[in-house]
């Protein structure tokens, strides 16, 4: 396959997964919402006793779907920057990932999430 056609495979899976992590960020705005009604109910109750499983594993499902899209953009994205990086000049690359690394110290790493 050529680079050209990786290229745009690969530009291609980038959209797919950015349109469908917004999708996600959009369904747990919607999930956020329906509970705050749920929980501002006078039927709140009734809503638990007849789909109390759905309004706990709902949002289980939707945390543990974003993060599975997060890992599979995060891959996507070292795969895409791993073939950029061959095809710039190494003295422009080295600079590069110093300056990455710079912003990287900058920000703070999360610990102790489960997935």
């Amino acid at each position: 396959m050529s680079t050209h056609r990786n290229a745009n495979a690969m530009v291609y899976v980038q959209e797919e997964l950015s349109d469908a992590r917004l999708r996600c960020d959009e369904l747990k705005h919607l999930m956020v919402r329906t509970l705050e009604m749920i929980s501002a109910s006078d039927k709140s109750d009734h809503f638990y006793a007849v789909a109390g499983d759905i309004i706990y594993a709902a949002p289980q499902v939707l945390t543990k779907l974003e993060k599975a899209l997060d890992a599979a953009a995060m891959a996507v994205n070292k795969i895409d920057y791993e073939e950029i990086r061959l095809t710039i000049r190494p003295e422009k690359v080295d600079e590069l990932e110093r300056i990455l690394d710079e912003v990287r110290m900058r920000i703070p790493r999360r610990t102790g999430e489960s997935k």
